[in-house]
């Protein structure tokens, strides 16, 4: 198994598992992490969206990385662009959150994804 499926791979299997969590039982991460339930609706929609995008294509473009460079793009630019805002709200601490260790766990997770998705990105063929 090269890099790019194993990356591909280990997106797609933490985004579902993550995003399952957030969009089946966000009431007890959110219970996990210390928060405030008034604006659970974000993460059940961000869980929606990883178990989607970063999951299921990631995994589907991880049959393929060459031939389904468009979706592999997709998925990356999704992590990038989640781990970027993840990152910026962390910075100004827009959390309702007193176990910071489920903020910075995740961020930091997502930054290494992040990083070998767009590090070991499929070349043109």
């Amino acid at each position: 198994m090269n890099r790019t499926v194993l990356t591909l791979r280990i997106c797609g299997w933490s985004s579902i598992g993550m995003g399952l969590i957030f969009f089946l039982i966000p009431g007890w991460y959110v219970g996990l992490e210390g928060a405030t339930t008034e604006n659970i609706a974000w993460l059940r929609n961000l869980g929606a969206a990883l178990v989607a995008v970063n999951g299921v294509g990631a995994l589907l473009a991880a049959e393929d990385p060459e031939r389904e460079r468009r979706l592999y793009d997709v998925v990356m630019l999704a992590s990038v662009l989640e781990t970027i805002a993840l990152g910026w709200s962390t910075l100004m601490w827009e959390f309702s959150a007193t176990q910071a260790v489920f903020i910075t766990g995740p961020l930091a997770l997502a930054a290494l994804v992040s990083t070998a998705l767009v590090a070991f990105r499929p070349a043109k063929g």
